[in-house]
Formats: C-alpha cells, structure tokens, sequence
C-alpha cells in the first residue's frame, strides 16, 4: 500500500471531540442557571413580611400566630356607657316647683327664710326662689331636695319634739335629708324619707295656704302627690 493511500485511511479514522465537550459545558452551564434562580425564588418568598397574610386557592389565609381579632361586639359593650335614669322624666339639671296635686298649691318656705330650721308649707305659686327646688342624686338611688333660696336641704328633723313638719338644714348627710322619689304617673312622684319611711304630703289632706308641709305613712293618697313643674 502507498503511502498517500494509508494517510487518508488515517485521515479517515480520526474523529474530533470538541463538539462533546461543548455539549456537555452547555448542560452544566444551564443546571448552573437553574439553580441560581431557584435560590432568588426561595429568597423572595423568605423576604414576604412577618405577619403577611397568605393566599391559598384564592381564600385569604391569616398566618399563623397572629393576634387574636377582637369581638366588634365587646368593644362596643366596653364602649358604652349606662345613662343614669331618673323618676318621673326628672332631670337634675333642671329647677322644679313642687306643686300638690290636691288644691294645686306648691311647697313654699315660709315667708322666703334662709334660717335653718325654716318650716315648710303650701301656698299659692308665684315661683320666687324659696319656691325653687333641685334634686342632687345620691347613692343608692336617694335624693337631696335642695331649697333654690337658700341651699340648704328639705328634712324631716330629727329631734321628735320637732314634729311631723318638714324643715330646712345645712347638709349634714344623715338620712333624714335624704329622699326616695317614687314615680306616680306622668311628671308625678311621691317623696319619702329615707330614715323614716314616710311620705311628705299637705298635712291631714288639707289644700289651703299655711298647710304645713310634714310626713305620714306613704298611702298613694293625692294629698301626697307632687308635680314635677321644670322653670327656665
């Protein structure tokens, strides 16, 4: 055989391998790829914020461990606040006259005194200042009937010789200055003293000017009825 003849048999035979080795550089050039956009997508959804509330299958999804909601209807609860009711459609804010229901006159302290120990009786209304009362809640649901003239509180005293009368005193607490108003229909209400369980009335039913204002065992009787009058 010539020598020309086994040089391109040589030729022949040879087979490069640079395309192999391309091929293979590609693959691992393209799972090198893959795999540094897998670690930014796990980043990405590291980052996502504490407390960020999730979406699976479109349902917003509260994460985990988050705080507690709180019930729209215990706030609401917590938030209000209970109005005090009084007798009667009373309202402490007012000024009253105290007209009986029986003849119409109204609690007056006689001839406008400031003194303590003033007695209280029925006369004609004209609504000057010692014909004036206020109502200052208490605990316990009582009242204090204060005299608009002078300040000082409607009582029963407590000295027995003073008699049944009503009288005017400087506060002092005690109970005989203290009223339970007991609603009697409309802007009517019945007043009885919280020491001696008495209601105040027009002494013995009487209607006329000079009646004296006193106390009796509490029988609903018109005589001891009074109207709630609001001035101003």
């Amino acid at each position: 055989m010539s020598r020309r003849r086994r040089a391109a048999s040589a030729h022949e035979r040879y087979v490069p391998h640079w395309p192999i080795v391309a091929g293979a550089l590609a693959l691992l050039l393209a799972v090198a790829v893959g795999g540094y956009a897998a670690g930014l997508l796990t980043n990405d959804g590291d980052a996502r914020p504490e407390g960020a509330d999730l979406v699976v299958s479109g349902i917003l999804v509260q994460p985990s461990g988050g705080p507690e909601p709180v019930e729209e209807a215990e706030e609401s609860e917590e938030s209000e606040e209970q109005e005090e009711t009084h007798p009667a459609g009373l309202d402490p804010e007012l000024v009253y006259v105290l007209q009986n229901t029986h003849g119409d006159r109204v609690i007056d302290v006689a001839g406008g005194s400031t003194a303590n120990g003033a007695h209280v009786h029925l006369w004609d209304r004209h609504d000057q200042d010692n014909q004036q009362w206020r109502f200052v809640p208490l605990d316990g649901g009582f009242y204090e009937v204060e005299g608009v003239g002078s300040g000082k509180l409607l009582e029963i005293p407590e000295d027995p010789e003073a008699g049944p009368g009503a009288a005017m005193l400087t506060r002092t607490g005690a109970p005989n200055q203290h009223w339970t108003v007991i609603e009697a229909g409309p802007g009517l209400i019945r007043l009885v003293n919280r020491a001696t369980g008495q209601a105040l009335e027009g002494q013995g039913g009487a209607p006329d000017n000079g009646t004296l204002v006193a106390q009796a065992p509490d029988e609903g009787q018109a005589h001891q009825r009074w109207r709630l009058v609001p001035l101003g």
